[in-house]
């Protein structure tokens, strides 16, 4: 039998490792085919590689695949496979946006698909891998059977859209991810007393996440040589929603995510609907020095970008600094949210 921490191990660091090789041959082949963006926030606006979701998304496959040979327990190796396809779906739909623009209503609507694989898994198991249970903090479990199972397509959806809508900047999204990651493996741990005799998948997906997000913001910081595109944010985003979801962590994650849903839920209510980021209003323009302002344009969308440069302009580095502070407030509140959830359960 496969000790629990040998499979957590294995399941950091092989998508680390496989995408931290991968990305220099990937950058090199993007840029060799002309396949890069500019990057608009530099003065020199350096061309960048982009499309990284493509190297996020075969590793992560890769690594479920090796994972799941490890593991000795059928239901967890169900859980990771459903896990794997709930992200490769999301992250497919990315690559077909990153090449041909989708509506910015059929995106969504699209993303819906990504649920399906969680929904249909009582076909596979005696009974569905979700639980329309959740836990609230002070109150303990709950029960909206249901309710739960209309709302479960739009807890991929939901994040995968907003952790798109804040990859704007050099390292934004994949630094801010994985903190809120950080916090839901602690609030994890917190709620359930997760053990080192038991193989726990929530574990398995959160650290799976992180390693492939370390090897991306090696190569997505500041100044960054390669960008992720749709790829790899809807991904990533349906990843969280995957979590809640598999890992009963709904409330959790909700709360670790509030500065997503703010610039999200910001943007579409300030534009009142779903539009294509390239269709709205630049919130933001360049200042001489090179530094990221408001540009009050009165149709440019709310965001947080907005948000952070309200008192005047900062650094790309900076806005993203601001971006990581927020997002370490909203999950010191998520890992207090799982205390009050153990208390009451």
């Amino acid at each position: 039998m496969t000790s629990p921490l040998v499979v957590y191990v294995i399941a950091f660091t092989v998508p680390l490792f496989i995408s931290g090789i991968s990305f220099p041959f990937f950058i090199k082949f993007m840029l060799k085919k002309g396949i890069f963006g500019i990057d608009i926030h530099k003065e020199e606006q350096p061309k960048v590689a982009e499309m990284g979701g493509i190297v996020i998304i075969i590793s992560l496959i890769i690594s479920s695949m090796i994972t799941i040979l490890v593991i000795d327990d059928s239901h967890v190796q169900l859980m990771v496979g459903i896990f794997c396809i709930t992200i490769t779906i999301a992250g497919i739909i990315g690559i077909i946006d990153d090449f041909v623009n989708l509506n910015a209503i059929l995106k969504p609507v699209l993303l819906l698909l990504a649920s399906v694989p969680i929904i249909a898994s009582t076909w596979f198991s005696t009974g569905p891998l979700y639980n329309p249970h959740p836990y609230f903090p002070l109150i303990g479990q709950t029960q909206l059977t249901i309710v739960y199972l209309i709302l479960l397509p739009f807890a991929i959806t939901v994040p995968a859209n907003a952790v798109n809508m804040i990859d704007v900047f050099n390292g934004s999204m994949a630094i801010t991810t994985i903190i809120v990651l950080i916090a839901t493996f602690i609030a994890n741990l917190i709620i359930f007393n997760i053990d080192d005799k038991t193989t726990d998948p929530t574990s398995i997906f959160v650290l799976m996440i992180i390693g492939v997000l370390v090897a991306f913001l090696i190569f997505n910081r500041y100044p960054a040589r390669v960008f992720g595109g749709d790829s790899s944010s809807l991904a990533i985003g349906a990843s969280l929603g995957a979590i809640a979801v598999l890992g009963r962590l709904e409330i959790v994650i909700i709360i670790a995510i509030i500065p997503f849903i703010m610039n999200s839920f910001g943007t579409i209510g300030s534009v009142k609907g779903l539009l294509e980021r390239r269709k709205m209003a630049r919130p933001t323009k360049m200042t001489k020095d090179w530094k990221i302002e408001s540009t009050n344009d009165p149709k440019a969308p709310i965001t947080l970008v907005g948000l952070v440069i309200q008192k005047g302009s900062l650094h790309e580095k900076d806005i993203v600094k601001s971006f990581g502070i927020l997002t370490v407030f909203s999950s010191i509140l998520a890992i207090i949210t799982a205390i009050l959830i153990r208390v009451a359960i």
